[in-house]
């Protein structure tokens, strides 16, 4: 059993990890954490992330006064308190699973390095189709890429603030890593708009012919439950920097 505090349980994601690690036999969620001054400060986590019933742990503002309950924490939320977490997670050497995304270089650095001293992993999408489709994509990548224009269409809700999504960022730096292309070859159209929870359209264009390969999600569950299934290996791995294709086994 692991036991784990989830951030901010009013959102998208960490709303949906709340409820789908509660179904689970393997995790226990122990507390949840959001920001000072928000209305569900003390109440049970269950209620805030919308189940309609108590769960048996309350959400604070306060993460080291609970810290030292879990094993890992799940963090879905901004990146000003991502980074306090991480730092708490370090101190208390507690794991951290970390979704946010809009980091800068030198942050996403600092969460990488972290994996030196405690369970960390640092995944902007934790569905196994995209991680399989990354994969994909850095084959594709790796044949055609002195062939092909690559071109990245990502659509989010209009609430989704980052742009390109660390998804998209992600898919890119597979397919650079695998072939002579950079990041600056790469085109990026970013899509803001109704309540898509995410859609990636990777095109290669060659002359006379196109490639697509794609992944769209219709609803957050996805990425819930691999969030889970990552906490559930981090769990069971000790010290050190982990991604999906770990979870996954790709």
């Amino acid at each position: 059993m692991v036991n784990i505090i989830i951030t901010a349980p009013r959102g998208h994601m960490d709303g949906l990890i709340v409820k789908a690690a509660y179904q689970r036999d393997d995790i226990c969620v122990v507390g949840g954490l959001g920001p000072a001054g928000r209305d569900y400060i003390g109440t049970d986590i269950g209620l805030a992330a919308g189940m309609g019933r108590e769960i048996g742990a309350l959400v604070t503002d306060d993460l080291e006064s609970i810290i030292d309950k879990c094993d890992l924490v799940v963090d879905f939320s901004t990146v000003e308190l991502s980074m306090k977490v991480l730092e708490i997670c370090k101190k208390h050497k507690k794991g951290l699973l970390c979704g946010t995304t809009g980091f800068t270089a030198e942050q996403e650095q600092q969460l990488l390095d972290a994996g030196s001293v405690i369970p960390m992993m640092k995944a902007a999408n934790t569905s196994y189709v995209v991680n399989v489709m990354r994969k994909l994509l850095g084959t594709a990548a790796a044949a055609l890429g002195d062939k092909a224009k690559i071109e990245i269409i990502e659509m989010h809700s209009e609430t989704k603030v980052d742009a390109p999504s660390g998804t998209a960022l992600e898919l890119a730096e597979e397919m650079t890593e695998r072939s002579d292309k950079t990041m600056e070859d790469i085109v990026f159209h970013s899509v803001r708009a109704g309540n898509t929870p995410s859609s990636h359209k990777v095109l290669f264009g060659c002359m006379g012919e196109i490639m697509e390969i794609s992944h769209h999600a219709y609803d957050w569950e996805c990425y819930a439950r691999g969030a889970c299934d990552a906490v559930a290996h981090m769990a069971d791995h000790g010290v050190g920097l982990y991604t999906m294709e770990d979870v996954i086994g790709l």
